[in-house]
């Protein structure tokens, strides 16, 4: 057997700071998983960052169990999840509302409707951002206040309304209007509400298509905090349940596993058909036929009630045309990619797989953090 294929050889289940690691190494022990630690500073343990907790590959499902209930324990005492849809009052923040009420639905979560403003102090601080900008009459900043409050109110009476319906699952939601960028109010709201998805649309009120530098929606995706679940502008899906066919971007290493897992109880995949891209250099492409196959049968190992495939199609640079042609002849409910967080410098001259898919898809997309 190759090391490769060994179940026992060790894999990184997380990377944490060294107390942090520590509790979740003692986590583990108690569960009967041995764990190591690596990356350990020895003369000042205390202060070292970036430790990994490693286990045997094969004692990953019941690893991810433990991890899981530690972070349910952890949440005790909090009312519930919550699903944040931020909202500019287009017709396009009422997609995301269809899809994020009937995701909290089924999560037991409480929805929180946001929308950031933005007043005249913070026109001269949004470089590229002429499509986030109303240029139109300026208002004193109690104005622009007051004319957001506003039009959250209507909102908000929409969305009853469509409860009221029967369009929209009946969840408890609630409001809230924030001053500043959109995209720092949006990470912060999820930051402080420890949200379990952020729902949000591909295109605004003030403008027909996506801007790859001004859009809040890609600059909340590059933070690469927190699962979002993008809406585009021509929904292909009423209903979550509907989702059959998904498309999984991999570079085929070990964190992608464990986004899935992330990915997998999000979304429910169970019994739905997968295709695996993998997203590997030119230069890597001979090593990357064994890792698809590695990566292939510990899927279908781990998740028995799907259907995996690998779809060997190319997406270099920005050019998706392999792509577009896979996804005219298998048609695509779900796009899910694992995505981390890149500097300024890497988004503006090599954008990250999800920004390109974002800007060229009219397919809903899921982007789970790694």
């Amino acid at each position: 057997m190759s090391k490769q294929n060994d179940p026992n050889r060790l894999i990184t289940l997380a990377i944490h700071t060294y107390d942090y690691a520590v509790s979740l190494k003692n986590q583990l022990e108690r569960a009967g998983i041995e764990a190591v630690l690596h990356n350990v500073n020895l003369e000042e343990p205390v202060v070292s960052s970036g430790v990994r907790v490693r286990i045997r590959e094969k004692d990953l499902p019941m690893a991810l169990k433990v991890v899981e209930g530690g972070n349910e324990s952890r949440k005790r005492g909090r009312i519930k999840s919550h699903v944040v849809i931020p909202v500019d009052f287009s017709p396009f923040s009422m997609k995301a509302c269809k899809v994020g009420f009937q995701y909290a639905s089924k999560a037991g979560a409480t929805v929180i409707l946001l929308h950031a403003y933005m007043s005249e102090r913070y026109r001269f601080f949004t470089p590229f951002a002429s499509d986030r900008y109303d240029h139109g009459e300026r208002m004193d900043e109690e104005t622009v206040k007051a004319k957001a409050m506003e039009k959250m109110k209507q909102f908000r009476s929409k969305v009853e309304e469509e409860i009221a319906k029967g369009n929209l699952d009946n969840v408890m939601f609630q409001t809230e209007v924030v001053e500043g960028l959109p995209e720092e109010k949006i990470l912060e709201c999820a930051s402080t509400n420890d949200a379990k998805l952020i729902v949000m649309g591909t295109h605004g009120s003030n403008r027909h298509a996506i801007a790859s530098l001004g859009s809040v929606t890609a600059e909340v995706l590059d933070a690469g905090k927190f699962p979002i679940f993008t809406i585009p502008k021509n929904l292909s899906i009423d209903d979550l349940s509907s989702i059959q066919h998904i498309v999984f971007f991999s570079t085929l290493n070990q964190r992608d596993i464990l986004s899935f897992d992330v990915f997998s109880k999000l979304m429910r995949v169970k019994g739905k058909k997968v295709s695996i891209i993998p997203v590997v250099e030119r230069k890597n492409r001979a090593m990357a036929k064994k890792a698809s196959k590695q990566f292939l049968q510990y899927c279908n190992d781990h998740y028995p009630e799907n259907e995996f495939t690998i779809e060997n199609i190319s997406v270099e640079g920005d050019n998706l045309t392999e792509f577009e042609n896979f996804i005219l002849e298998n048609p695509v409910d779900l796009i899910a990619i694992p995505d981390k967080k890149k500097s300024i410098f890497t988004r503006l001259f090599n954008p990250s797989i999800a920004h390109r898919v974002l800007l060229q898809s009219e397919i809903p997309m899921l982007v789970v953090p790694v």
